[in-house]
């Protein structure tokens, strides 16, 4: 038999996770001869050897790849044999356009983890240790293919001995681009709020000053964030004050699933996803021993905490010696950008924290932590609310090829889409763009992602909101490339993400559900039941109009809402027996019901969440929001306390308006008379759940979606999901992307690219 030449070209995430070290050790195995190599595209290799050897060697190819990579497509030929005499790892390739993955930063492997423990390994209680299957990778990279010049890891030369792991083909370090060691590598120090360096180990140090109840900054993989000991009451109080944050809950770190189990009940199917790669803030129900341990003003009335397993190794020696966990959050204001570049860090960092611990690795581009819940009924599934490290910026896959789109996204929870090939590519979550500085590191991180990506856009995508950055982007833009600038509605958009995701190309049926979009009516839609696909879509239904008093002053105080609700439903009359008229400055309620009554500053809407808000400050439950969708919380955990069981009011479908009328009439009534408040806000829940079940049964043969950043709520969209299963409907929620506004621009390139077929 004659030999000959298999080359193969590998798309997808394959490169920055030991990769080609793998080919190299499959084709030892299988005695071929040939190269490997990186490229512009992915990974190239070419083997010889005998047919039924190469087919072998193609079948372990792609089913036994490294943990870390995603292979998208596979493509290979047979070609006349070369004569190659050995195999080879050859430089890699930098001609043409970039079709490469780019990889999420991966977090500490249980291997590095083992190296960081032992006394005897070199890299004891090393605060860098990586290989290829962790690290850092998406916040270091600088240009592709991935290789070390073109990370900021060209800052550090490999000693001799790191040198010898990256040349040799079993060592797990081989070509791991991060690959580093005390004496060569990334190193630590801690400074004072006053910029002095202090004497002594970095790492004591930090863990003496947080013992000592001291707040910190601490430099990690995609930023910085402030941490200070969770079980330290007047600690966490404390960073409350100084980062002006009086309610939104801090997430915990822990060092491993059994210390975070003492605090939260995990459920088996979630402690996959806690030490996972990608390492999430998982949010999940305390225990009677967290609520015991950890300080009270980490998350005040929540029944959750955020949870996370310390996904670096300076994460996991800060933990050691500690008393229980670490509050972690990111060193910034509300709609701030997170902080990643040192310069900015130490001009802003001394007036939050008391020390920084940094190190003096280049952190490229900012990575804020992602984070998910759990989906319970009727079947478990995980559920993204910000996709950030460990998910950004794998793309999401279309169905077919598309032109080179550039989707803006909104104003919160902002990110942006780019679409090559079939790929949709999300950038990382980058919060609201309401401030100045916000808005800069948008355009920071956009160029960064065009440059890094080689992508010149054929048009640009924006919501129709005339007053968000984004829409200014997109004209300013527009007019510097010459393409067309596409407005697509907000909730048409929230629609074709949640239908994108889950593989549905015809009509559905799209629940809406969220604070503010733009409709194309002038109005502030946010309670809409649309019909159709990215091709289009008609209202079906939505909540009955009312309005907002004081505009964004109602955004940020329910009680206005709660005002102007009642003042629609009882017709002027405001029934002031509440116990919500006790709780509230008289003067402003009648500033509040004169704009009303003249229809003075008091847009009109249809929003369900402005809706949770009202219903919130009504039962007395919350009067403001101080966080963004802070009284939608707390009436669902308000529900929660009573349980899944209760009663629907009644919410008649009147014009295709969803009337509250009856509803709030009702639920008036029974908190006037002392029904208890825990009961009321489930039964409000389940009104709503009621209200969608009849709705979806009504287009019985389309699949619905649930969308918006109200199905943020686990208790709305658990029930919607279970009645519907009961009677046998098909509903789809979001899992990979978010809910919220962070999957926007995900839709709104879907229905730019549906638009031009």
């Amino acid at each position: 038999m004659s030999l000959v030449r298999l080359q193969v070209r590998v798309l997808g995430v394959v490169q920055g996770v030991g990769f080609r070290p793998f080919v190299h050790r499959l084709a030892r195995e299988h005695d071929l001869t040939g190269w490997v190599l990186n490229d512009c595209n992915g990974v190239t290799i070419e083997v010889e050897a005998h047919r039924a050897g190469l087919l072998h060697f193609l079948t372990r190819l792609q089913h036994e790849a490294p943990p870390a990579a995603w292979i998208h497509a596979i493509d290979h030929r047979f070609l006349p044999a070369r004569g190659f005499t050995s195999f080879e790892i050859r430089p890699s390739q930098d001609v043409g356009k970039s079709r490469v993955w780019v990889l999420p930063d991966l977090a500490t492997c249980p291997a590095c983890r083992d190296d960081i423990s032992d006394p005897g390994n070199r890299r004891h209680n090393y605060a860098f240790t990586n290989c290829t299957n962790c690290g850092p990778r998406f916040t270091i990279i600088e240009g592709m293919p991935y290789d070390r010049p073109k990370t900021s890891m060209r800052d550090f030369s490999m000693c001799p001995d790191c040198a010898h792991e990256y040349q040799t083909p079993v060592d797990r370090r081989f070509h791991a681009q991060p690959n580093a060691c005390p004496v060569c590598g990334p190193r630590l120090e801690f400074v004072d709020r006053e910029g002095r360096e202090v004497d002594g180990d970095p790492l004591l140090i930090a863990r003496e000053w947080i013992l000592e109840g001291r707040i910190l900054g601490v430099k990690g993989l995609g930023g910085y964030h402030l941490v200070v000991d969770a079980t330290n009451e007047a600690a966490v109080l404390e960073l409350r004050k100084r980062k002006q944050r009086p309610f939104k809950p801090f997430a915990l770190m822990y060092p491993d699933l059994d210390a975070l189990s003492r605090h939260v009940g995990v459920p088996a199917f979630a402690r996959p996803l806690l030490v996972s790669s990608q390492a999430p803030i998982l949010l999940l129900g305390r225990t009677a021993t967290g609520n015991e341990e950890v300080a009270s003003a980490v998350a005040p009335d929540s029944p959750c905490f955020g949870v996370f397993i310390a996904y670096t190794p300076l994460h996991q020696l800060l933990l050691q010696g500690l008393n229980g966990p670490l509050v972690a959050t990111s060193a910034n204001l509300s709609e701030q950008p997170m902080l990643y570049d040192d310069d900015t860090a130490m001009e802003h960092l001394p007036q939050w924290c008391d020390g920084i611990l940094s190190h003096n690795r280049r952190i490229v581009r900012p990575a804020d932590d992602s984070v998910l819940q759990v989906i319970e009924r009727p079947d478990p599934r995980p559920q993204l609310l910000r996709r950030a490290r460990g998910y950004a910026p794998l793309p999401i896959l279309t169905p077919h090829e598309l032109p080179c789109i550039l989707a803006l996204g909104g104003q919160m929870n902002s990110t942006f889409a780019l679409s090559r090939g079939r790929e949709i590519i999300l950038s990382q979550h980058l919060g609201n763009l309401g401030s100045y500085e916000a808005q800069l590191s948008y355009r920071e991180v956009l160029r960064d992602f065009l440059d890094l990506h080689e992508l010149q856009p054929e048009r640009v995508v924006h919501d129709m909101h005339p007053d968000y950055f984004t829409t200014s982007l997109a004209d300013e833009l527009s007019d510097r490339w010459q393409v067309p600038a596409i407005k697509v509605q907000h909730h048409h958009a929230h629609l074709a993400a949640c239908a994108l995701e889950n593989e549905l190309e015809g009509d559905v049926l799209g629940f809406c559900f969220d604070g503010t979009g733009y409709g194309p009516d002038g109005t502030i839609w946010g309670g809409e039941v649309l019909l159709g696909s990215a091709r289009g879509y008609g209202r079906v239904a939505s909540l009955r109009q009312f309005h907002l008093p004081g505009g964004d002053a109602a955004v940020r105080q329910g009680w206005r809402v709660a005002i102007a609700l009642l003042h629609e439903v009882f017709e002027g009359e405001l029934p002031t027996r509440l116990p919500l008229f006790d709780l509230l400055d008289q003067e402003e309620v009648r500033v509040v019901a004169r704009m009303l009554e003249r229809g003075v500053n008091a847009p009109a809407t249809t929003s369900m969440g402005r809706l949770f808000d009202g219903v919130a400050a009504l039962l007395g439950i919350s009067l403001e929001n101080t966080h963004q969708a802070q009284s939608p919380q707390l009436l669902e955990y308000a529900a929660w306390r009573h349980g899944t069981e209760a009663d629907a009011f009644e919410l008649p479908l009147i014009s295709s308006r969803l009337d509250f009328g009856p509803m709030l009439r009702e639920l008036t009534e029974r908190h006037n008379a002392g029904e208890d408040r825990d009961l009321l806000a489930a039964r409000f829940h389940h009104t709503l759940i009621e209200a969608a079940v009849v709705l979806i049964g009504n287009h019985a043969n389309l699949p619905a979606v649930l969308t918006g950043g109200v199905f943020c709520n686990r208790y709305l969209t658990e029930g919607i999901l279970v009645r519907a299963a009961e009677e046998g409907l098909q509903v789809h929620a979001h899992a990979q992307l978010p809910p919220t506004d962070g999957s926007l621009s995900a839709g709104q390139l879907w229905v730019a690219a549906q638009s031009e077929g």
